[in-house]
């Protein structure tokens, strides 16, 4: 009998055994943690016999050894006399759950529903693990994990492989697109342009500019809880720093300024408050940002007071949204000069 299998190494070593994850209020489902091994990538040695001597656990007398975490694997070098070695000592996940006994492989439609559907479950399943894993060992610094982080293929009860994860080709791809936007040399003019002109100003990236791309990193990282509210946080610091300015040219004491940004609602700055200060208001202004801000805002507090879960569609939109309030705010503020 077939069967669906989702495989991902875990940046951590956990003891073996399976483990019950809970996915939703009403399910489960059970992963499969094999013992953490060393598993190397690549030895070099004088004698072939001594690639034999690297320990299987990567930890031995008389091996030196180096470890540090590059997402999604933790990374260990291995010196011995005469001997190296490149490897991770990740512990590994499977899930495996059986296929409709009536399910044709042929039925391509079927098959395709059926994998993608246990792939968005398998992702949800391994990623509350690992941040579980996260918040109880303090790993700040493990990521999430991706779809192109995990395989999922159709295989017999044996091992052997029927269909294999046919995203894999373009995940793959899409990854090494993604490492080579590091190379900025053939970036067009008015990029360059740009940068010179950011770079000439004193303050050339903002709070707010920070703080929505610590929303990107965070929606890249699957998290978008807290994309979501880092998005509002970065609005909120934008038309702050707008106001605080507006009031001290004002003359407005200190201590009104923090006793008026402190206690009033973000869409109170964004409407009474900076008609006030700056002559602008994001609802006369611009009615449809100020819509998609409504919108924001409500997703914001569902999150915050009534614990909603958001889509990766709805933090995408909120990111979206936080990037037009920021740049709306800064063309306010260069008419305010």
């Amino acid at each position: 009998m077939p069967v669906l299998v989702a495989f991902a190494s875990l940046p951590f070593g956990l003891r073996g055994g399976d483990y019950e994850i809970a996915v939703s209020e009403d399910e489960t489902v059970t992963a499969h943690i094999t013992e953490r091994a060393y598993s190397p990538f690549v030895t070099i040695s004088s004698r072939p016999e001594l690639a034999q001597s690297i320990p299987q656990n990567g930890e031995t007398d008389g091996f030196t050894s180096y470890t540090w975490y590059d997402h999604p694997f933790v990374l260990r070098v291995l010196f011995g006399r005469n001997v190296a070695s490149l490897g991770s000592i990740n512990s590994c996940a499977t899930i495996l759950p059986m296929l409709p006994d009536d399910l044709d492989l042929e039925d391509h439609e079927r098959l395709d529903a059926l994998r993608d559907a246990f792939s968005a479950q398998a992702l949800v399943a391994l990623n509350t693990l690992i941040a579980a894993v996260r918040h109880k060992a303090r790993l700040y610094h493990v990521f999430d994990l991706r779809r192109d982080d995990i395989d999922v293929s159709v295989r017999r009860e044996d091992g052997s492989l029927l269909v294999e994860d046919p995203l894999q080709a373009e995940l793959t791809a899409q990854e090494e697109r993604a490492s080579e936007s590091f190379d900025l040399q053939t970036r067009f003019e008015d990029w360059y342009r740009e940068l010179a002109q950011a770079i000439g100003e004193p303050d050339p990236v903002g709070l707010a500019d920070d703080l929505l791309m610590e929303a990107d990193r965070a929606l890249a990282q699957r998290f978008p809880r807290q994309a979501i509210t880092t998005c509002h946080t970065a609005v909120e610091t934008a038309v702050s720093a707008l106001l605080t300015r507006g009031m001290v040219r004002r003359n407005v004491p200190d201590r009104e300024i923090d006793d008026t940004l402190s206690t009033r609602s973000l869409t109170s700055k964004l409407d009474a408050l900076l008609r006030v200060y700056t002559g602008f208001t994001l609802k006369r202004d611009n009615a449809p940002l100020w819509r998609s801000f409504n919108a924001l805002n409500d997703l914001r507090n569902d999150i915050v007071h009534r614990g909603k879960r958001p889509t990766v569609a709805e933090a995408e939109g909120a990111l979206c949204t936080a990037r037009e309030l920021v740049s709306w705010l800064q063309m306010v503020r260069g008419r305010n000069k």
